[in-house]
C-alpha cells in the first residue's frame, strides 16, 4: 500500500463515513457557510445563476456524453485574473456535494495560491510545494473542509522554482497514483495561467481532462487562441465562459460553458 493511498485513506476516515458513504455526523447549512468566503457561491448563493451553471458542468463532467468520466481535471486561463481559482473552488465544491464522489482540490498555482482564500483560511507553510520538495509526506499536508468529502491540498509556502517541481516525476507520480487508486475520487487541479507559467503545459500533458477558462469582454481572441493551439486537443474537454467583468465584488454575475466561441461585435474580444 503506497504512502499517497494511506494520506488519503486516513482523511476519509477522519471525515465518519458510514457504509453506505455518508457522513454519520453531517454538518448543515450553516456550518458549510462557516469560514468561507462569498466567493463560494455554491454554498453561500445555492440559488444564483453562478451555482447552477456549475452543477450543470459538475453533470457534464461526471456523466459525460462518451460515457468517460475524467478522474483527474486542470482548470487554467490564458492570463491572470480570469476567475480560473474561483471556478476550480466552486466547480470542486459542488461535485463533493453530490451523492458519490469524493474530491481532491490541489492548489497547483505555486506562484500566486489563492485556493485557501476562498475556502477562508490563512496560507498554510506547508502543502503541495512541501511534499514535491521531499519534506512532509502527503498525510500531514491535506487539509479538510467543512465540506463532505472534499479535501485540500494547499500550495504551501513560496518556492524558487515552481516550474521544475511541478514538472517533476514525483508530480507526475502523484497524479498517476491518485487517479488510478480510487475510482470514486475527482482531483481537480488550479494551475496558473498557461500563457504566464511553462509547468502549467507540464500538468496539462499529465492529467485527464483541461478546461479553459476565458473571460469575456477581457480575453482577446488571438491569446485564446494561442492558447489552445498550445493544448493537446484529445485533452482540452472544454471552454468556461466568465461573462462578468467583475467578478471579485461577486454581483451581476453568471457563468457559461460551451465548447465554442461566442463573439462580440469586437473582433479582437470574445
Amino acid at each position: 500500500m503506497s504512502k499517497i493511498y494511506e494520506a488519503l485513506q486516513r482523511v476519509e476516515q477522519d471525515y465518519d463515513v458510514g457504509p453506505t458513504g455518508v457522513r454519520k455526523n453531517t454538518v448543515d447549512d450553516h456550518d458549510l457557510k462557516t469560514g468561507s468566503s462569498d466567493k463560494l457561491v455554491v454554498l453561500t448563493r445555492p440559488g444564483s445563476v453562478a451555482a447552477e451553471q456549475f452543477r450543470f458542468l459538475r453533470s457534464r463532467i461526471i456523466r459525460p456524453q462518451d460515457g468517460v468520466s475524467p478522474k483527474t481535471i486542470l482548470i487554467t486561463s490564458s492570463l491572470q485574473g480570469e476567475g480560473k481559482t474561483f471556478t476550480a473552488c466552486n466547480l470542486a465544491a459542488t461535485i463533493a456535494l453530490g451523492l458519490d464522489e469524493y474530491v481532491l482540490l490541489v492548489d497547483a498555482d505555486l506562484r500566486s495560491p489563492m485556493v485557501h482564500n476562498i475556502f477562508g483560511l490563512d496560507r498554510p507553510e506547508k502543502g503541495l510545494s512541501t511534499y514535491l520538495s521531499h519534506k512532509e509526506p502527503l498525510d500531514k499536508l491535506l487539509r479538510k473542509t467543512s465540506i463532505n468529502k472534499l479535501s485540500l491540498l494547499p500550495a504551501g509556502q513560496e518556492t524558487e522554482n515552481p516550474a521544475e517541481l511541478l514538472s517533476s516525476r514525483r508530480m507526475q507520480s502523484l497524479i498517476k497514483e491518485v487517479r488510478d487508486r480510487y475510482p470514486d475520487r475527482l482531483v481537480i487541479f488550479d494551475s496558473p495561467p498557461i500563457n504566464l507559467a511553462p509547468e502549467s503545459l507540464s500538468l496539462a500533458n499529465e492529467v485527464d481532462a483541461v478546461f479553459l477558462l476565458v473571460q469575456r469582454g477581457r480575453t482577446s481572441r488571438w491569446v485564446a487562441k494561442s492558447t489552445i493551439e498550445r493544448l493537446q486537443k484529445e485533452k482540452l474537454q472544454g471552454i468556461i465562459f466568465n461573462q462578468d467583468t467583475k467578478i471579485a465584488g461577486i454581483k451581476n454575475y453568471s457563468y457559461g460553458y460551451g465548447y465554442g466561441y461566442s463573439y462580440r461585435n469586437d473582433k479582437n474580444r470574445i
